[in-house]
């Protein structure tokens, strides 16, 4: 019971106040939760985002080396 209490709803007592209280997650925990929770879409998404950034260099390389010869 105390590892579901404490784990999973992320309950904890709060001596001061004398009662039980929420833990409070940041907006960073969620992003590294979904990262950890989908790594297939995470990994694709991120090949794919340096795939467009390769292809952008080699793009904008190219015009140069064009307009060079021209």
């Amino acid at each position: 019971m105390e590892y579901a209490k404490d784990e999973i709803f992320n309950v904890t007592y709060n001596s001061d106040l004398n009662r039980l209280q929420m833990k409070k997650r940041g907006w960073t925990s969620r992003i590294k939760e979904s990262i950890k929770k989908h790594k297939t879409i995470t990994t694709i998404t991120t090949l794919l985002m340096i795939c467009s950034a390769i292809n952008g260099i080699m793009i904008y390389n190219f015009f140069k080396i064009l307009f060079e010869i021209v």
